[in-house]
C-alpha cells in the first residue's frame, strides 16, 4: 500500500509537471472590435460576475420591448484564436444563435426580421464567437486515470483539473430597434468544469456550455431590469 502511495505521489508530480509544459489554453473576457470602442470603455465587472465585463443602460425598462430580432451569430476570433475550418466554425455559430433564440425566447417574442422590417420597436441582437478551444480527450485522460489510481491507492493526491478542457469567449450586444442605442453589452466566457465528464472527451461540448451560460447571462440582465418570463401558453 505505502509503494502504491508513492507511485501515486510520483505520478502526480510528474503530470504537474507535463501540465506547467503543455499550458491550459483557458478562455478569458475578450476586446475582439465586435463591439462599438465606446461600448468597451463603459462594461465592468458586476456583482456575482466578477470576471465578466457588462454594461446596462442606465434607467432600462426592458419590459416595454415585447419583440426580438437575433442576427446569425458571428465568428469574430481574436488574435491568439484557433483556426477555425469553415464548417466548423458555422456549426459552433449555428450553435450559440440557436442557443441565444432559445434563451430569449423566454422573455421576447423572437421575430425574423423580414416578418417586421425595419423592427424599430423591437430589441436587436448581435453576439459573436471570440475565441473557442476544443477538448483534447487524448491530453484529459491522464489526470483522469491519475485520480483513479489515487482514490485506489487511498488517497495520496488532490483531484488534478484537465489541462485542456475548451471552451468559449463570447460577446453580446442589445439595442433599440429604433435608436441603436446599447441596451445590454457583455463580454463573457467559459472554461470547462474538472466535474464536467463528458466535455472531457467530446470535443466542444465545453464550448456549447458556454453559448448556454452566455445566453442565460444576457437574459438575465434584461430580467433585472424588468423583462418578465413569458407564459408558456401563450408563446
Amino acid at each position: 500500500m505505502l509503494r502504491a502511495v508513492k507511485n501515486t505521489a510520483q505520478l502526480g508530480t510528474s503530470i504537474l509537471l507535463f501540465l506547467d509544459i503543455t499550458g491550459c489554453a483557458g478562455q478569458k473576457v475578450t476586446h475582439s472590435g465586435f463591439l462599438p470602442e465606446e461600448t468597451y470603455t463603459e462594461m465592468t465587472p458586476q456583482k456575482g460576475h466578477v470576471d465578466d465585463h457588462i454594461y446596462v443602460k442606465p434607467g432600462l425598462e426592458a419590459s416595454k420591448y415585447k419583440i426580438a430580432v437575433i442576427d446569425p451569430v458571428a465568428w469574430h476570433p481574436v488574435a491568439n484564436a484557433p483556426h477555425l475550418k469553415p464548417e466548423v466554425a458555422a456549426r459552433m455559430t449555428d450553435a450559440f444563435t440557436t442557443e441565444i433564440r432559445k434563451q430569449v425566447g423566454t422573455i421576447y417574442n423572437v421575430v425574423d426580421a423580414s416578418t417586421c422590417a425595419p423592427c424599430t420597436d423591437a430589441i436587436h441582437i448581435r453576439a459573436a464567437i471570440t475565441n473557442i478551444r476544443r477538448s483534447k480527450w487524448y491530453y484529459n485522460a491522464i489526470p483522469v486515470v491519475a485520480g483513479f489510481a489515487a482514490g485506489a491507492a487511498g488517497g495520496g493526491m488532490p483531484p488534478i483539473p484537465p489541462p485542456f478542457p475548451g471552451g468559449a469567449s463570447e460577446e453580446l450586444i442589445a439595442v433599440d430597434g429604433s435608436s441603436n442605442e446599447t441596451l445590454v453589452a457583455i463580454a463573457t466566457y467559459n472554461n470547462g468544469m474538472p466535474w464536467n465528464m463528458m466535455g472531457q472527451w467530446l470535443p466542444y461540448a465545453h464550448a456549447k456550455r458556454a453559448f448556454h451560460l452566455a445566453s442565460t447571462l444576457l437574459v438575465e440582465e434584461f430580467k433585472k431590469s424588468g423583462a418578465t418570463v413569458i407564459p408558456t401558453e401563450k408563446k
